[in-house]
């Protein structure tokens, strides 16, 4: 019943709206009459402005979405982060006894004279938790109104107060560099995944359920959306809200890893991989930065961490160099965030760089896809074969990293998958050495359901470490993955 009334507003709606215009003739205009609208040949020809979709706010009382630019609310809320972990470290933390979050005037003095050092703390503090606490300071500026690159110096700006003011400890050139381009990196990723989920049209317990997913996603720009009353309000989503091409993956199954040869290993383990694909540079998703990107998160268990693998790849700005129905070729540049943490291998990175992306069609429907990049690591770590001063059980250093991907597949599976990735880190810190850690891998995937299928991968990781004052260091690391696939849309 509600469906035919709906159907029959509509209809009305259109002949209110079509039929007398369209019975309507054009009326006899005369030029010198006051208020009469210009011939045509005194029209204004002139482009207007294009709207700013780019943290664009909804407005309800002019239906339009403007822009609004809150630097107070920005700043207070990077400030008032910083002091909520100051405060949880200072008196909840280890209850409290913790003597390096007794700041004051002497420690801010202290700080300042010093300048910036390296740091002792552990891996996953200082490559995974360090870039999540950047990505509240950059959603922070992204939640009220500023675009991907106004957002980036309430990033830098943020760490920076935290490093000089939050902690005795003297500041950290690493946490400084991690926390604000990882944070830039994961942020837009976190703030472009967290509008998907959110739906401003949604009402009652669906949308409630919404706005605290997106909330757990992007705490920041929940926060905002609470003070702004936005919670709860209907309103038209934002023209960005959703990709028009967007692919997610999850695998579910084992892993066995081992040194040197795989058949002499006992180690099988469970894992959980997410792949997230937002956005498609050959159908145009390269106008802004991370209009395109990957988000690969891995769920290690029975391993030293859960969280045992993550990488985002965005784009930044990109050009076709070619475009025709065969063969489509891109030249890109990206911003890259790299993390593996495991039994057998500690590797984190923030890098920017080019690359050359590829498209060909087949006449059977299958399409094949190829990458090649070439980045600076502005920071790496990987794990080191000895203690040095620093205390840590990685190196620090900068880099090159140097991707080349192949797959190839049809109606959103990729049957074929082929990639090799080669790093080099230069190590400063810790000890001086040189990393160099290679990783290869091929996999095969057979759908069997409409969105089920099986795969087979074989990885393969080579790692060569020369020291300066020790002997150097091999490994070779091979790991087998079979996996149940969905396609989650």
């Amino acid at each position: 019943m509600k469906l035919k009334m709906f159907g029959s507003l509509v209809f009305v709606l259109l002949l209110l709206g079509v039929v007398p215009a369209s019975a309507q003739t054009d009326p006899v205009i005369d030029p010198d009459q006051p208020g009469a609208p210009l011939p045509p040949e005194q029209w204004d020809s002139t482009e207007p402005e294009p709207i700013d979709w780019d943290g664009a706010h909804y407005s309800a009382l002019t239906d339009t979405f403007i822009v609004e630019k809150n630097f107070l609310r920005t700043s207070v809320e990077v400030v008032g982060l910083n002091t909520l972990i100051w405060f949880y470290d200072r008196y909840i933390r280890e209850g409290g006894t913790n003597p390096g979050f007794r700041i004051g005037f002497n420690s801010w003095e202290e700080n300042l004279a010093n300048g910036f050092e390296w740091d002792d703390n552990n891996f996953a503090t200082n490559q995974f938790a360090h870039p999540y606490h950047g990505s509240l300071y950059f959603n922070a500026a992204r939640s009220n109104g500023y675009t991907f690159w106004e957002s980036v110096p309430f990033t830098f700006a943020g760490s920076y107060l935290w490093e000089f003011f939050f902690e005795v400890h003297h500041p950290s050139m690493n946490d400084w560099i991690a926390t604000s381009v990882g944070g830039i990196t994961m942020g837009e990723m976190l703030n472009r995944l967290s509008m998907t989920v959110r739906d401003n049209t949604a009402r009652g317990g669906s949308r409630n359920w919404r706005e605290i997913g997106g909330m757990l996603i992007n705490p920041m720009a929940g926060l905002n959306r609470i003070f702004d009353g936005d919670w709860n309000r209907v309103y038209a989503n934002s023209p960005d809200r959703y990709p028009d091409n967007f692919r997610s993956q999850m695998d579910i199954g084992f892993r066995t890893v081992a040194d040197e040869k795989l058949w002499s290993t006992d180690t099988t383990r469970v894992y959980m991989k997410f792949d997230f694909e937002y956005g498609d540079m050959f159908f145009g998703d390269m106008d802004k930065p991370f209009d395109s990107f990957d988000f690969d998160l891995q769920l290690n268990f029975s391993d030293v961490t859960l969280f045992g693998r993550a990488d985002v790849n965005g784009v930044l700005a990109g050009t076709f160099l070619k475009e025709t129905d065969p063969a489509s070729h891109i030249l890109a540049g990206f911003l890259h965030y790299d993390y593996i943490n495991n039994s057998k291998v500690e590797f984190g990175s923030q890098s920017i760089g080019a690359g050359f992306l590829s498209r060909f069609e087949m006449t059977s429907g299958l399409e094949l896809r190829t990458e090649i990049h070439s980045s600076v690591i502005i920071l790496g770590a990987n794990k080191s074969d000895y203690r040095s001063t620093s205390g840590r059980t990685y190196d620090y250093g900068p880099g090159v990293s140097v991707d080349f991907l192949a797959k190839l597949g049809q109606n959103g599976w990729y049957f074929l998958q082929v990639s090799h990735t080669q790093n080099w880190i230069h190590a400063v810190n810790g000890n001086i050495a040189d990393h160099y850690l290679g990783e290869s891998v091929i996999r095969m995937d057979v759908p069997v359901a409409y969105n089920i299928g099986l795969g087979l991968e074989y990885r393969l990781i080579n790692s060569e470490r020369t020291y300066r004052d020790y002997e150097d260091v091999s490994e070779r690391i091979p790991e087998l993955r079979i996996t149940t696939t969905w396609l989650l849309n």
